[in-house]
């Protein structure tokens, strides 16, 4: 009996490492795969070959493999840089994660599936056109960008329903499975991209600046629109259905769904309905459905009405009962800025901003450094895996990739207002920020609430996360503040 379990451990444990598009005998292919040069793109196209598994032994797998790169990471092996300056540590994290000729953009280490959120959350900076050290780098986040894009749309058009992770599971088989709900943000993840890719989206870039150069992937991403327009339409009406209220004009409250804060279990989070609003916007601007600027300012209006608190100055995190009457608080609001909900410009808008950041201040949420969630651990709201593996990480952790967002609101602050304490407390992240990635090695996706990396018996974070492309864009639009003073 011992033997025949040692046995289906070393063989699962074997098809995990060898269906990780990461590890060295990797067996999965690209099945798309574009080569960007001057004025001209070369493509491979064979998403016609993947297929899509997905029965109960399948989605068990699944699991099985992701739960199996977390510990490898935790107890057997970590990337970090080798490297001691900042600039060539950034340059370290560049070629490991935007590799073309790997299968696809990931956060890194025991995250080998694709999380489609990434691609319009945590990866939103990847084309901001300002972020530029060399051509050859500024080809390859083009390229991989847009290959992760054409293979969630290949796995997708095999098996139309959204989910918030694909897993790669044989040479050309993918699996879909859910972390831990019905995704809020995958769809909106590949509009952005596709957006981006098109040039219709400027990746951040237009906030703090005019773009240097535009992207070389127009054309390959128009050939990826028109093939795939009419399952981004079937995607859509799919999650409208599945997450919208039309009698409310907000997400339902009878459903939880998974975004960039999944871990936790919510009901019509202000995240998730910022979320549907953009996600609607790019279909629309993308002709995938009818445009309509009253339906968006409507549902825009009632989200703000809905969920900003007045007197204490910032938006309830969701419409829970407990939510409501604690008057929960959570820095995913922060998605405001790149989805432009907010505009940060506008002086009637920007009072959402000083005022959010007023109370961030008063709680001392981002403090050691940028940023906490909240201040609570809040396990009780969080999913049963989570609460056991790492109860702190939807909760006063602090997460990297929203402490590059609250950077960018102070120096934006800054720019529109003049006050001098926004950029002070950008610059006193920045020097963190660079602090950390000499001393750890990379770029930290999350730390614990003292702001040493975070660490528990069943779980590591990440070193050399490719979310370092937000750090950029804050030194990006450091230096154009600079620039615009000078």
């Amino acid at each position: 009996m011992i033997q025949a379990i040692l046995a289906f451990f070393v063989a699962t444990i074997s098809v995990a490492y060898f269906t990780n598009p990461f590890s060295k005998f990797t067996i999965i292919q690209l099945p798309y795969r574009i080569h960007l040069r001057d004025l001209t793109h070369t493509i491979m196209n064979r998403n016609h070959k993947l297929t899509v598994r997905s029965n109960w032994f399948w989605r068990l797998f699944a699991w099985y493999q992701c739960g199996i790169y977390i510990l490898s990471t935790r107890y057997l092996h970590q990337a970090t840089s080798s490297s001691s300056t900042v600039p060539d540590i950034i340059a370290d994290i560049h070629q490991l994660r935007f590799d073309p000729n790997r299968l696809l953009l990931i956060s890194g280490d025991h995250f080998n599936g694709l999380f489609v959120r990434n691609l319009g959350i945590f990866y939103y900076p990847t084309l901001d056109a300002n972020i530029y050290t060399t051509k050859n780098d500024w080809r390859n986040r083009q390229e991989v960008y847009l290959q992760s894009l054409a293979f969630a749309l290949g796995s997708f058009q095999k098996h139309p329903y959204l989910k918030t992770t694909i897993v790669s599971t044989g040479r050309y088989a993918t699996t879909s499975i859910n972390f831990y709900s019905y995704p809020s943000d995958s769809l909106y993840g590949m509009l952005y991209c596709l957006s981006t890719l098109l040039d219709k989206e400027k990746a951040g870039a237009e906030l703090y600046s005019t773009p240097k150069r535009r992207v070389d992937t127009i054309p390959a991403a128009k050939e990826l629109l028109r093939e795939y327009t009419p399952l981004l339409t079937q995607l859509y009406n799919q999650y409208h259905e599945m997450v919208f209220d039309t009698e409310t004009s907000l997400i339902r409250t009878d459903i939880h769904l998974s975004g960039a804060k999944d871990i936790t279990k919510r009901q019509s989070s202000f995240y998730d309905n910022v979320i549907y609003w953009k996600t609607t916007q790019l279909a629309m601007s993308l002709g995938i459905i009818p445009k309509s600027k009253n339906r968006l300012h409507a549902i825009k209006q009632t989200i703000l009405a809905t969920f900003w608190l007045e007197k204490p100055g910032y938006f309830v995190e969701d419409l829970s009962p407990e939510s409501i009457k604690e008057q929960l608080y959570s820095s995913d609001w922060l998605i405001v800025l790149s989805t432009g909900f907010l505009n940060i410009a506008n002086t009637k808008e920007r009072r959402y901003y000083q005022r959010s950041l007023a109370y961030i201040n008063k709680h001392n949420i981002a403090r050691p450094f940028a940023i906490k969630y909240q201040n609570e651990t809040r396990a009780h709201r969080q999913f049963l895996a989570v609460r056991i593996a790492v109860a702190s990480y939807g909760g006063n952790s602090i997460w990297s990739f929203w402490g590059m967002e609250f950077i960018k609101v102070n120096l934006l602050l800054s720019k529109y207002t003049g006050q001098k304490s926004y950029v002070k407390e950008a610059d006193f992240h920045i020097k963190r920020y660079k602090q950390n990635i000499i001393r750890f090695k990379g770029f930290p996706e999350v730390y614990n609430e003292k702001g040493e990396m975070l660490q528990t018996l069943l779980y590591k974070s990440i070193c050399m996360t490719g979310w370092v492309i937000g750090f950029e864009q804050v030194l990006a639009m450091r230096n154009a503040l600079s620039e615009a003073k000078d």
